[in-house]
């Protein structure tokens, strides 16, 4: 499984992404846009690793799904604007962006949740995640979901885009 990507990036950058052919979109993420987040922003970042499926199932009905019902939590990874992804073509990797009043309406969302609710989605994760899971994996998701809150913080109150990549 590919590992998750939270950037926090203006305007400008998305605009550029959908301004490329689709197939450059994730070239210009790893070869551009990481590098140069990782060095110059890292406040602008937040590894999800492989943990960022169990998060985005936690925080919705348990699958894995784009147009989450449970919205705004179902938004935290795979919510917003689909810009690299349509499970045929061009289902080799994912690119979703969050515009600036959807970033602060997670970033509070996100404040809100207890470790008995994000526990209660875990446990409701469905019989399409690859592997069983663990007490270990609820812990290293709740982790990293709660190593990303300051990230969501800063998108709110510097009014950027977040980004999910993997």
């Amino acid at each position: 499984m590919e590992q998750g990507v939270l950037f926090a990036v203006p305007q400008e950058v998305v605009e550029h992404i959908r301004s490329l052919p689709m197939e450059a979109r994730p070239v210009y993420i790893s070869e551009e846009l990481e590098d140069l987040y990782f060095e110059d922003y890292p406040e602008r970042t937040a590894e999800l690793d492989t943990a960022w499926d169990i998060i985005h199932r936690a925080l919705t009905d348990g699958s894995l799904c784009f147009d989450c019902k449970d919205y705004p939590l179902g938004g935290v990874v795979l919510g917003g604007e689909v810009l690299y992804y349509d499970g045929e073509e061009y289902d080799d990797y994912i690119i979703t962006a969050k515009p600036p009043l959807m970033a602060a309406e997670l970033a509070k969302e996100l404040e809100n949740l207890t470790k008995a609710k994000f526990k209660r989605g875990f446990d409701s994760i469905d019989e399409s995640y690859p592997e069983p899971l663990s007490k270990e994996d609820m812990e290293e998701s709740w982790e990293y979901l709660q190593d990303a809150l300051p990230f969501f913080r800063h998108a709110a109150k510097q009014g950027l885009w977040v980004l999910f990549t993997c």
